[in-house]
């Protein structure tokens, strides 16, 4: 009877091949991803989610994202979590806090997946006020989700654009943090220039990975900061606008709701 590793090992040799675009992205992916993530890779290549992964548009600490196509030819995005991410126990204090997540164990990749699963979720919810892109699947500490670019290349993030009215553009988004709040019960956490993307029409909120529910035990303080990051953004951009009037204007719309 063969090994399991060694079928395993076969089956990823002549997967990855057909599956990676170059023999450069095969080997740059088996020198940063463990076995369970190969594994994972391959259940959504069963699962018909992936077909072809291209080059890293974006890596850090604590993932990589891929550009990929699904076997519809749709592109996509894959967030690949890292299984070794030295700030796991920072993460398993979010998920602890956070309602909707409390029955996974307290081991380094259990919490990775949790995690994973965590940005699939507040997509999907934050998707009904703002502007996201849409969650397509999950597998392990592997996310699949729409790509919001043209080709091979994504929108710019606010950060690298013009804004022509900040005032209004800042107004806008304090509406949409409100409304996330009221609607989904959910706080982005992480919001700033670096997680939203221009198109032509609108802005894409990105990165929702530390999005938590209203009761956790830090939603207010990552509230405020949101609008305390939206508010110097643009006032770099020429707005006018006083970080604690902003914070205390969305605290009091909150009570009121």
């Amino acid at each position: 009877m063969k090994d399991e590793n060694i079928d395993f090992r076969e089956r990823w040799k002549e997967e990855s091949r057909r599956m990676f675009d170059s023999s450069e992205g095969r080997k740059a992916f088996n020198n940063v991803f463990d076995h369970e993530t190969k594994k994972a890779l391959l259940k959504l290549g069963d699962r018909k989610v992936l077909d072809r992964l291209y080059g890293t548009i974006e890596s850090g600490k604590e993932s990589a994202v891929f550009l990929a196509d699904t076997s519809d030819g749709e592109r996509v995005i894959v967030k690949i979590y890292m299984t070794q991410a030295g700030s796991f126990r920072e993460m398993e204090k979010y998920l602890r806090g956070d309602q909707r997540f409390r029955n996974f164990k307290s081991d380094r990749r259990s919490v990775i997946n949790e995690w994973c699963k965590k940005e699939f979720k507040n997509l999907k919810k934050a998707g009904d006020i703002v502007r996201c892109p849409e969650p397509k699947a999950f597998q392990k500490n592997i996310l699949v989700m729409e790509f919001i670019g043209e080709d091979f290349t994504p929108y710019p993030k606010l950060k690298d654009v013009q804004i022509e009215n900040p005032e209004e553009a800042f107004q806008k988004i304090k509406r949409n943090i409100m409304e996330l709040w009221r609607e989904e019960q959910l706080v982005h956490g992480d919001l700033s220039e670096y997680n939203i993307l221009m198109t032509q029409e609108q802005e894409v909120w990105i990165d929702f990975s530390q999005g938590v529910h209203k009761s956790h035990p830090e939603a207010v303080e990552l509230l405020k900061r949101d609008v305390k990051n939206m508010a110097a953004f643009f006032n770099r951009q020429g707005a006018d606008i006083e970080k604690h009037d902003a914070v205390q204007e969305v605290l009091d719309g909150l009570e009121d709701l």
